[in-house]
């Protein structure tokens, strides 16, 4: 029986899971979450979709916290219901080659945990430990972008992180973190509507539908922002008879009279805009509102970011990595933010520099992108040069992994 290939990227909104084979693409999304709907029932995954209609009041307990995995115990049983869900036959773990994203600078215990489940409990023949990030190069057109110097912006749940790809390597130096993603954005809308609408703070799957149905970031903020009445937009809030998750309103929708409806008008862009105007998030927080220390204090946005860490990498490979970012994560779907960047980017970065911000990979969507790079990683033979097999990692014990894979020159 030939060896099977297993891409797990491991994110901590979802889990893209997928075997490499001939006809492969797409994975299985599953909700990377634990939930318990209000009358008490437990779902794992992606259950909670199928056996309940009523999101409100639903508690989530994801496996992870502020990016790092720190829940064995609510893992993997998601990881049971995905690989469940992926192979109907009986799977043999010591014919799997698995390949698994983490986030970058994972505290090296909390690496030596995922690598013990992996060999330990589920007992996989070989493993191979990554960044998300990483990937993105494997994945894609090479006519259109180079894999060779490729600059990552990988905007997910957690936070949005910045790493400089060289040769298919990971910079280390250049990788940095800006601590605004998918949840942040969540949690300030929820503030925002809860302060000016409805209470809606237990409501987190309904907030999460109104952020990806009608936010945007602003070309130009100050001049949408002067027009904001023309950027007016009616959500439709869920009624449990005619729609259980809300939609937006359009001049064609028909909605029966006692339908209540959210008006939203700056929201829909203040909110993106922390990306560039961090100050937003200490502004709708009454503690650090009123705190001139906070207020004061410069703090870097997503540019500052970008161009610190393309700067901090080798002189020569600067003008290439400006010219081949590429953005990855789900939170980068976010209507403008490729025109946006590439503005911003232009106005930093010397002029005669190319500025250019690939988003578009060919039917691959932006948060799948690392999956589908690990996917061509495995059709590539430096694949068993990188992998620790379940027989190294008995014989060298639980840091050869950390040795292997591990951040090396930072």
């Amino acid at each position: 029986m030939s060896k099977q290939y297993l891409v797990i990227d491991n994110g901590a909104y979802n889990i893209k899971a997928g075997f490499s084979c001939e006809n492969v693409s797409k994975p299985l999304k599953v909700s990377n979450a634990i939930t318990r709907t209000k009358d008490g029932v437990i779902h794992i995954g992606n259950q909670f979709r199928t056996h309940s209609k009523d999101y409100t009041g639903i508690q989530i307990k994801r496996p992870f916290e502020q990016g790092n995995l720190t829940s064995w115990e609510t893992e993997k049983p998601i990881w049971d219901y995905t690989l469940d869900q992926l192979s109907k036959t009986e799977l043999d773990p010591s014919n799997v080659h698995l390949t698994l994203t983490e986030t970058p600078f994972q505290l090296p215990q909390l690496s030596s945990n995922t690598d013990q489940i992996v060999f330990e409990e589920y007992e996989f023949g070989e493993y191979y430990r990554c960044i998300p990030a990483s990937l993105v190069p494997f994945g894609v057109d090479e006519s259109i972008i180079s894999s060779d110097f490729t600059l990552v912006i990988d905007s997910g749940f957690n936070a949005t992180w910045i790493v400089p790809v060289i040769y298919k390597k990971v910079h280390w130096e250049g990788v940095r973190k800006f601590p605004i993603g998918g949840n942040l954005l969540n949690g300030l809308l929820r503030e925002v509507i809860s302060f000016r609408h409805y209470d809606m703070s237990d409501d987190s799957i309904l907030i999460n539908t109104i952020k990806e149905s009608t936010c945007f970031l602003a070309k130009d903020f100050n001049n949408v922002l002067r027009n904001k009445s023309r950027y007016e937009c009616e959500f439709v809030l869920p009624d449990f008879k005619t729609t259980t998750t809300g939609f937006v309103k359009t001049k064609e929708t028909k909605v029966p009279a006692d339908t209540q409806l959210l008006t939203l008008y700056d929201e829909r862009f203040t909110i993106p805009e922390s990306f560039y105007h961090p100050e937003i998030v200490f502004d709708t927080n009454v503690a650090t509102a009123s705190n001139s220390m906070i207020q004061s204090t410069p703090i870097k946005n997503l540019t500052d970011l970008v161009v610190a860490s393309i700067m901090s990498c080798p002189e020569i490979t600067r003008p290439l990595l400006s010219a081949n970012v590429c953005l990855s994560g789900g939170t980068t779907n976010l209507p403008n933010f490729k025109t946006r960047l590439e503005t911003e980017l232009r106005k930093e970065l010397p002029q005669k520099w190319h500025v250019r911000v690939h988003d578009d990979y060919q039917r691959v969507s932006r948060d799948e992108i690392p999956w589908f790079g690990g996917i061509n990683l495995t059709k590539d033979d430096v694949l068993d040069k990188i992998s620790v097999s379940k027989k190294e990692y008995f014989e060298h014990g639980s840091n050869w992994c950390q040795k292997q894979f591990g951040f090396k020159n930072v």
